[in-house]
């Protein structure tokens, strides 16, 4: 059933019970419906295709109704910068999904934030805070905000190694990085390939000279 008709089986059964009085007071919709119901999705589209060909004659029907493309100003930006820094997507992160809201939960007019890690979406949000109180132009308020990342990498690492050093003057022992792992893995993979190829080149060579050797010796019973 269409909607428009469920919408007109809707109001006649309402219509009923307000005339039995099994409901007493009209719905706040009722009056609305009865005085604009609704129109098809069909007349709605004929009605659009139309005034699309009055305002762009040569347009072709199919062109019209192709969805128009939704682009944010941060897109620009977000994609610029993971095209420029493609490993700071291998950074771990919390599989969790964003609200967008972070221009609202955060002060951009620094990037460093107190309870949000420094990744590209900082950038982002930093440039476009630049944009809008600085009167800065996309590429000027995004060079800003890179070298300010730059700046604070830098910083991160900095405080990481020497986190690490002290801890280990005072006893600490780390455990294998991931990387370190993986590279492990790796190479133990490889020798065992390494193994089973040899083992099986030696059984082909093995099987070569034995058909080698039953060859000559037909040679020799022939002659």
């Amino acid at each position: 059933m269409k909607p428009q008709s469920d919408v007109f089986e809707i109001v006649k059964r309402t219509s009923r019970l307000l005339q039995t009085g099994v409901v007493t007071g009209e719905p706040a919709w009722f009056k609305a419906v009865l005085a604009h119901p609704p129109t098809t999705a069909d007349t709605v589209q004929r009605v659009d295709i139309l005034k699309l060909r009055q305002k762009y004659p040569g347009l072709s029907v199919k062109k019209m109704m192709r969805p128009m493309k939704i682009v944010y100003p941060e897109d620009r930006i977000r994609r610029l910068f993971y095209d420029q820094h493609p490993w700071e997507l291998t950074r771990p992160k919390i599989v969790v999904e964003q609200d967008a809201l972070d221009f609202q939960r955060h002060d951009w007019s620094k990037l460093e934030q107190e309870h949000k890690s420094l990744d590209g979406e900082s950038v982002v949000q930093r440039t476009l805070w630049l944009m809008r109180n600085k009167q800065l132009s996309q590429d000027a308020a995004y060079d800003i905000a890179r070298k300010e990342f730059y700046s604070l990498r830098v910083k991160e690492t900095i405080e990481r190694q020497t986190a690490e050093e002290e801890a280990r003057m005072f006893g600490a022992v780390f455990s294998k990085s991931y990387n370190e792992r993986g590279i492990e893995n790796e190479a133990k993979a490889l020798d065992m390939w390494k193994i089973r190829a040899q083992s099986v080149t030696k059984r082909m060579q093995s099987r070569f000279d034995m058909a080698g050797d039953e060859e000559e010796q037909e040679d020799i019973m022939d002659k």
